[in-house]
């Protein structure tokens, strides 16, 4: 008997147990399953980012497109030389802006200094290097008229580039917009004169004066309601001074209160220092090259020879209730120089960080210069453009 009731305890304690266990077990599958059932963790989008590269006045002097025609097969202009030590760098960028210095058109002849006219097979070659903006609005603007204006409009207007300088009057045409990696920018682009030309013709588009100060607040405005980022293109300051003058400041005053963000200066043909710009009225900042002085040229002062890309990146940063704000990030400066022998034969540039001390002795630019050297160069880099910007070696 005792054994009989041993026995069914034992079988009892065993049955107990088992439900105990299998309630244990499925206690713990049942949270394991409501435990991968629970949402993930928010998370902010992506942020986005577009790379952009700035390249300074493409000045096409005579010796420039001779070189070009010489080396075309057919009669027409091979660019390719001046370009082959430099277009590279420019493939990984979103965004691309070249200073378009002189007038790209097909209704003139190509002519040089003072009055620039230029075949439209350089425009072909700084598409095909990947510049997708171009700026015209400078000083040699008006040098082939009203039919160079439309000439070269015509040629850029069929072109996939956003060309900006020449203005109907019209915002709603003039402003011009590029949308890349879901940021949008707007370009404008102003001039301090055109070398005393004036066009008659009322229907031709023309540039706007960097002093019309009511016009260039309203594009503003407009291109701050329609876009991310605001980028200004400034032909201003004086030639061959490393020095900004008065109404560089001025200028770079009234736009940085407005809220432009990027300024992009050009014209002095020699490089100008690079800063964030703010003011005592509002919280606004603004990337600023002064002047990146000459992509291209064949001009004879040792200074001239000297010049920069300017790059950056724009940033649209996400939070999780998908608000955005723009920043800026990544400024640098990155030297460039204009090399030619003797007479001003096989004109090409080069990235600083590719040039040499014995092609800066070789350079034909000391024959009417002889302050011009490999140290020269170096010494007037980091003079001007202050380290924090400055993407050398």
């Amino acid at each position: 008997m005792k054994k009989e009731l041993f026995k069914r305890f034992i079988l009892l304690f065993a049955v107990c147990m088992t439900l105990i266990m299998g309630g244990c077990v499925e206690a713990k599958d049942a949270n394991a399953t409501v435990d991968s059932q629970l949402p993930p963790e928010p998370t902010a989008r992506p942020t986005d980012t577009v790379s952009f590269i700035a390249a300074g006045d493409n000045l096409i002097h005579g010796s420039i497109y001779l070189q070009a025609k010489n080396r075309s097969a057919n009669g027409t202009y091979d660019f390719d030389y001046v370009y082959q030590n430099t277009e590279d760098y420019f493939k990984s960028f979103d965004v691309r802006f070249i200073n378009q210095e002189t007038i790209v058109n097909s209704a003139f002849p190509p002519s040089t200094y003072p009055q620039f006219s230029t075949p439209v097979e350089m425009g072909d070659k700084i598409i095909s290097m990947g510049f997708n903006v171009v700026g015209t609005s400078n000083n040699h603007s008006y040098d082939m008229g009203a039919t160079g204006v439309y000439s070269s409009l015509e040629y850029w207007n069929s072109q996939p580039v956003v060309n900006m300088g020449f203005y109907t009057g019209d915002d709603s045409k003039d402003i011009k917009y590029l949308t890349k990696n879901n940021i949008t920018m707007a370009f404008l682009a102003y001039t301090y004169g055109t070398n005393g030309l004036n066009i008659s013709d009322p229907n031709c588009p023309k540039v706007i004066n960097i002093e019309d100060f009511d016009t260039i607040e309203r594009q503003v405005n407009i291109a701050k309601a329609n876009a991310d980022v605001v980028i200004v293109s400034c032909h201003w300051g004086y030639e061959d001074t490393n020095e900004i003058n008065d109404l560089q400041r001025e200028v770079a005053d009234r736009l940085n209160i407005m809220g432009v963000d990027v300024i992009i200066g050009t014209h002095p043909h020699v490089i100008q220092t690079v800063e964030w710009h703010t003011n005592d009225v509002n919280d606004n900042k603004t990337l600023i090259c002064y002047s990146l002085g000459n992509f291209i040229s064949a001009q004879s002062k040792a200074n001239n020879m000297i010049g920069g890309l300017f790059q950056f990146k724009i940033n649209k940063e996400y939070d999780l209730d998908g608000n955005y704000k723009i920043t800026i990030t990544e400024p640098y400066f990155v030297p460039t120089i204009t090399h030619y022998d003797a007479n001003y034969k096989n004109i090409r540039n080069y990235l600083l960080k590719d040039y040499t001390p014995d092609l800066a002795a070789s350079h034909g630019v000391v024959a009417y210069d002889n302050q011009f050297s490999y140290n020269y160069v170096e010494n007037k880099v980091y003079s001007v453009i202050p380290e924090e910007f400055l993407l050398y070696k």
